[in-house]
């Protein structure tokens, strides 16, 4: 592979990493600053909730109740690893498309920035709810989560429209 396509990856990486994660963890510091001891701020007629949590599973805390030594091997060391593989599959693949690469980098940089919260505390904060105001929506979430579902979507939507659009060509 090209010198000048991995240069280019690795900035790109860098950059969206940089984006990402400096703004993933500048909201976690104001959620834990000042939604930590406060009540639930609704916006939007209750649509979108502000609200403080700790989230020591993964999406919607599963695993939370594993023990401390299952939890750190399954939501810390393995995500980790998985990271860097995909970070290095990322930069170094023949096969990748432009918006697969990008995916993936946003993919990579939210799974930094919740891994960077395990690290600090042990647990990831979260501190957004969307739904309807009776109770249906999303599990609380923050930035990184943000980052990791536009990068998986983006997989989806393009996989089952372009991809699939090529291949019948």
């Amino acid at each position: 592979m090209q010198t000048s396509i991995i240069t280019r990856r690795l900035l790109l990486l860098a950059a969206i990493c940089f984006l990402v994660i400096g703004l993933d963890q500048w909201t976690k510091a104001w959620a834990i600053a000042t939604l930590k001891d406060m009540p639930t701020t609704r916006l939007f007629g209750g649509s979108i909730l502000l609200l403080y949590a700790e989230n020591s599973g993964a999406w919607g805390s599963m695993g939370a109740g594993l023990g401390n030594t299952m939890r750190f091997w399954i939501l810390t060391v393995l995500p980790f690893l998985f990271l860097g593989g995909l970070s290095w599959y990322t930069v170094t693949s023949k096969d990748l498309k432009n918006y697969m690469v990008a995916s993936y980098c946003m993919v990579i940089a939210g799974g930094v920035g919740n891994l960077i919260d395990r690290a600090l505390y042990g647990y990831v904060v979260d501190f957004l709810w969307v739904g309807i105001p009776s109770g249906i929506g999303t599990n609380i979430f923050n930035i990184a989560d943000v980052s990791i579902m536009i990068g998986v979507i983006t997989l989806i939507i393009t996989h089952f429209t372009i991809e699939r659009k090529h291949a019948l060509s």
